[in-house]
């Protein structure tokens, strides 16, 4: 079966990360402001030191911006092959069932939000975000140890 990031989710992001882009540009807007209006010359090398500082997020929050839709990998769980296949622009990693160690199910007001899977292959993997999520959590039930998985009360980052 296969999973995909839905669009709410990805515009979520994208709007996050473009309120965050602006608020960096509004500080360096600031700091400029500090930087030609001040005569005292410690607020001016204050003020060219968060220039620096803030300007050199500003080329990777354009990339991220640029590329957020394709950012995200798309899950396929192979039952009849007893694996998982994560691909992410054209390269595909696959990982058997039987490495899960343990799977974490973090749930608010009854909808699964995110899971997180600790393997013996990639250490944890966390999926959120993921359309059909709740079926996803159900697949994974099925090849986890018994014992091993875990309703997180509190959220999982």
């Amino acid at each position: 079966m296969k999973f995909t990031v839905s669009e709410k989710y990805k515009n979520q992001g994208r709007r996050k990360t473009i309120y965050a882009a602006i608020l960096v540009v509004a500080l360096i807007a600031g700091f400029i402001f500090m930087f030609v209006n001040s005569s005292d010359l410690s607020k001016k090398v204050i003020a060219a030191i968060g220039i620096f500082l803030l300007a050199k997020y500003l080329p990777h929050a354009y990339r991220s911006i640029k590329n957020h839709d394709t950012s995200y990998p798309e899950v396929e769980i192979l039952e009849p092959q007893e694996k998982i296949d994560i691909s992410h622009k054209g390269a595909v990693v696959s990982m058997p069932l039987s490495d899960i160690e343990s799977l974490r199910i973090q749930s608010i007001k009854g909808n699964v939000k995110s899971l997180l899977l600790t393997t013996k292959s990639f250490r944890n993997l966390r999926f959120e975000g993921y359309e059909n999520l709740a079926e996803m959590a159900e697949l994974l039930k099925k090849y986890t140890p018994a014992g091993k998985t875990k309703n997180a009360a509190w959220f999982h980052r």
